[in-house]
């Protein structure tokens, strides 16, 4: 039997993100807001989901669930480009789906250079692939962004087809089999959260749930 993702990760607050994932680009700023609130730093682990579904095209003769869909659908995109406006981010073609393995693998690499290195990996490699100017399948061009953030890339090549990408493998498939389908996913408190939205419940749980729970 597989375990949870809450027993695979332990008692440190992660936070499990995929790069292709809107969601969680736009996760981004807040989550480092409320570890700078908190004056924590989280585990940031790589996991591979499901992209998102395109809406089909509107049809002439399409039926009530079929129409339901679409707008769902519809609505759901306004909704992402709605708050990328406000985050002032590009997001491009929210349908992509490459392989996210490398910059996974790099995310697992860049923790040589320490938290710091971590978190401009990140906003380095969400910024430059929804503003189309990153690779995700490229290991040269991740080994790019890894020296940007300040990571020594020593190593890198034989880490990104070798240990790394088995950690890498690993790391996804337990965190899937353990319960993590979507992005961004909150692994606190023996809990998972999906959705940036629960970050107010996650502040109060790791503050000892000082204060009335947010609503």
């Amino acid at each position: 039997m597989s375990e949870s993702a809450v027993e695979f990760v332990g008692d440190t607050p992660t936070v499990c993100i995929d790069f292709k994932s809107p969601k969680a680009y736009l996760a981004l700023a807040p989550t480092f807001e409320l570890e700078d609130k908190l004056g924590m730093r989280f585990d940031w682990l790589p996991v591979s989901v499901s992209p998102m579904t395109r809406p089909a095209p509107r049809q002439r003769n399409e039926d009530r669930g079929a129409q339901h869909r679409r707008m769902r659908g519809e609505y759901y995109e306004r909704d992402l480009r709605r708050y990328a406006r406000l985050y002032r981010l590009e997001l491009g073609d929210l349908y992509r789906n490459p392989d996210t393995s490398l910059p996974g693998i790099g995310l697992i690499f860049a923790r040589r250079g320490g938290q710091a290195a971590v978190r401009r990996y990140l906003q380095l490699v969400f910024q430059r692939y929804w503003s189309a100017c990153l690779d995700l399948e490229d290991a040269r061009a991740m080994g790019t962004v890894l020296a940007d953030a300040d990571v020594s890339t020593e190593g890198w090549d034989e880490f990104a087809t070798g240990a790394g990408r088995e950690e890498y493998e690993h790391t996804a498939r337990a965190l899937r089999e353990g319960g993590v389908f979507d992005v961004p996913a909150y692994v606190v408190a023996g809990d998972v959260f999906f959705g940036r939205q629960h970050l107010p419940m996650i502040e109060w749980l790791l503050t000892d749930r000082s204060g009335e729970p947010p609503l």
